[in-house]
């Protein structure tokens, strides 16, 4: 043979030019680069006869002349032809197919020039239809993919088709086939509600945990500084007990104010943050409501404190909300200490207030335990230094420090509407310096701070770890809870905070999906709905109010707030109430504008309230005048059956007497016969000495006849009462 260049013998034989050059040079054979020429001969013989790549593919119009050499006789088509020109090295995966539109001019054995035809043969008739043109692909067979991954997986609450798929690990068209096999038709972006999620996530073999953005709430940033960022911080002190236990009196005497006069019912209703100096110390204080309506307060009060003190009266001793208190401290895991309040009353028993205390855990330092506790008296102000010192001693013990070199973070106590501030927002400082001009992200609420006012009222620009502030430049009212913290601007506050509202609106999609009621439950169901629009001067207030409301039995009434919101009541209230036939309830606010005005011509009734446990009890007495009236049956008098008399036209006639109770004429009465009611209907005539009579007291004999009944024997028992309808009272 003649000698060949490296490359030409590669493409003759289907192989890579490299694998070629290794194996002649294994051979013996010189061969440096694709170009060099060798003897055809013995790189054969060095690839093995055939070569160990693929036997080169011919030339197109070689294997034409082979197909048609067995002297022009056409051969049939097998079904590898059919099939088209596999690609190399994937026998059993995609193929190339191509078409030659030319094909059907040409002669059966090949081109214009072979046996089968001449170049002066006419062409053929052209089909009509569309021709099929160009090279395609042919897609390969779709094969399911086994889900992998974790076997537990987190979700979010409110996903779609396409996020759960993602999440499990397998393809959108198995959920979706899936779910229609469970009786479910759902498109790719369709919000799945929590219990699809769950059975789609056994379907498959896994466990999923559906995580709602609630959830998120509590799981604050952990910081790591340096030991030598640190600097110290005044310590958080959360004022807790029960109503009417003296602790906005004792805050008052510490800071010399008169906080308390300014209450309505003389009871906090809101979280209060001050700041007190104490020497060279500050001390933040925070005071939470006593009322057992302000439980999640005081569990959000307890959350971010460093030292909870426990107010207890020294008259009054250890109450509910005393214990609800303790047991906040204890969740939160901050260190308790106990003020025995009002010492110098009449009665005032210390010693029982720690006995009782005792019985919940907190054992006196002086009794050998690990609680501090102070007597203290906000009338006389007497162990106030005490408290102060006390208190001071603890934050040292904790060593409590932050970074103030830092963007700033924290948790929002309390939060307002102000008609001409807009949203207000109490802020107290954890980690970091806040700024004027700071953008700063809440939950769903996103801001920049154009105003900082001090617990005085004072402008400042900065606030330092341990500061409670009030801030202005919040696009809407934020939760009161809510973690906030600094970001890099605007733009990131506006999408982090997108971000956080549309998940929650997922999430309310999911519940609703999730509720299915067909037009026979409606109809069946005798459930009836309060409907309320809740309007609140703090969000903090707003939330004890849906609190206690939750609180009310339901199973018969149900209450269904249909707008809260922090602020004045305006139109747009007062309008969605009358499209609603709703009541609204205001708590601390009152109509703006022209609410007033357009209630009065709606009909919508505006209820306001200064005391929260006030607006519980009229809507409890709403409710109840929603009940359907109970029927109760009272019995008037016993009858006993001594003799039977028949008459033609009157029929069966009962002598009896009257052994209890006052017998009516026309009054319902029950015949009962050895323990069994046989006969329950109206006394048709009461006779007495051959004389109708309206009525036969007790020991009087008359006679009596059944209406429509006339099976009477002696012995029979009469059982005369009488129904009444009353007022039933929620459970």
């Amino acid at each position: 043979m003649s000698k060949k260049r490296v490359n030409d013998i590669a493409k003759e034989q289907g192989m890579a030019v490299k694998d070629l050059l290794l194996k002649l040079q294994a051979a013996g054979i010189d061969a440096a680069a694709p170009s060099a020429t060798v003897d055809e001969a013995l790189a054969l013989r060095a690839l093995g006869q055939n070569g160990a790549g693929k036997p080169a593919a011919a030339p197109r119009a070689r294997a034409d002349a082979a197909a048609s050499g067995d002297g022009g006789q056409k051969q049939r088509p097998t079904r590898d032809s059919l099939q088209g020109e596999r690609a190399p090295g994937a026998a059993g995966g995609r193929r190339r197919v191509v078409i030659d539109s030319q094909a059907s001019r040409r002669a059966p054995g090949g081109g214009p020039g072979g046996p089968g035809g001449g170049p002066n043969q006419p062409p053929r008739r052209q089909r009509r239809g569309r021709r099929r043109r160009g090279t395609y692909e042919e897609p390969a067979p779709l094969e399911t993919r086994q889900p992998s991954g974790p076997a537990h997986v987190r979700i979010n609450s409110g996903s779609t088709v396409k996020d759960v798929a993602e999440y499990l690990d397998v393809p959108v068209p198995e959920i979706i086939k899936r779910l229609m096999a469970l009786g479910e038709m759902a498109t790719l972006t369709q919000t799945l509600s929590d219990e699809a999620i769950e059975l789609l996530a056994t379907e498959f073999g896994k466990t999923a945990e559906v995580v709602h953005a609630a959830d998120d709430v509590d799981a604050e940033p952990v910081f790591e500084d340096e030991a030598s960022s640190l600097v110290e911080r005044p310590p958080v002190v959360t004022i807790m007990g029960h109503v009417d236990h003296g602790k906005t009196s004792l805050l008052d005497a510490i800071r010399n104010t008169e906080v308390t006069a300014g209450e309505a019912g003389g009871i906090t209703q809101h979280i209060g943050a001050y700041q007190v100096h104490h020497g060279e110390k500050v001390v933040t204080f925070l005071d939470t409501p006593g009322h057992e309506a302000f439980t999640a307060m005081r569990a959000r009060g307890a959350k971010v404190t460093d030292i909870a003190v426990i107010v207890v009266a020294a008259d009054d001793g250890v109450k509910p909300q005393t214990q609800e208190a303790v047991d906040h401290a204890k969740a939160a895991a901050v260190p308790i200490l106990v003020a025995v309040n009002k010492i110098d009353k009449e009665g005032a028993q210390p010693d029982r207030v720690r006995t009782e205390m005792t019985q919940l855990g907190l054992q006196p330092v002086e009794w050998g335990g690990e609680t501090e506790f102070v007597d203290v008296s906000a009338k006389t102000r007497e162990g106030l230094d005490n408290l102060l010192d006390t208190i001071l001693v603890m934050s040292e013990v904790e060593e409590l420090k932050a970074n103030k070199d830092t963007e700033a973070s924290g948790v929002i106590v309390e939060s307002k509407l102000d008609p001409g501030r807009g949203a207000v927002v109490t802020v107290l400082i954890q980690r970091g310096t806040l700024h004027v001009g700071d953008a700063l992200v809440a939950g769903p609420h996103w801001g920049r701070v154009r105003a900082m006012n001090d617990f005085l009222g004072n402008r400042v620009k900065q606030a330092e770890p341990g500061e409670p502030v009030e801030i202005l430049g919040f696009d809407s009212v934020p939760e009161a809870g809510e973690f906030v913290r600094v970001v890099e601007n605007d733009r990131k506050a506006r999408q982090l905070a997108g971000e956080r509202a549309n998940r929650l609106k997922t999430e309310a999609l999911a519940r609703r999906s999730g509720k299915r009621i067909s037009l026979e439950d409606i109809f069946r169901s005798e459930l009836k709905e309060l409907n309320l629009v809740l309007k609140a001067d703090v969000a903090g207030s707003l939330e004890a109010i849906e609190d206690e409301i939750a609180k009310l039995p339901q199973t018969e009434i149900s209450v269904n707030v249909i707008h809260r919101g922090v602020g004045g009541v305006n139109e747009s209230d007062v309008m969605l109430a009358a499209a609603s036939d709703a009541i609204v309830l205001a708590f601390n606010v009152r109509p703006v504008g022209d609410a007033r005005q357009v209630a009065d011509r709606e009909g919508v009734e505006i209820r306001s309230y200064a005391v929260i446990y006030r607006a519980i009890e009229e809507l409890r007495a709403a409710m109840e005048g929603m009940l359907e009236p109970e029927e109760v049956e009272e019995q008037v008098a016993t009858v006993e059956v001594r003799q039977i008399f028949r008459a033609s036209r009157i029929g069966t006639i009962a002598g009896s007497y009257v052994t209890d109770g006052r017998v009516v004429r026309g009054s319902k009465v029950r015949l009962v016969r050895d323990g069994t009611v046989v006969y329950d209907g109206e006394i048709g005539s009461l006779r007495r000495f051959n004389e109708d009579a309206r009525e036969v007291a007790s020991g009087f004999e008359c006679g009596i006849v059944l209406r429509d009944f006339a099976d009477v024997k002696e012995g029979d028992v009469l059982e005369a009462y009488t129904t009444r309808k009353v007022e039933r009272e929620l459970a």
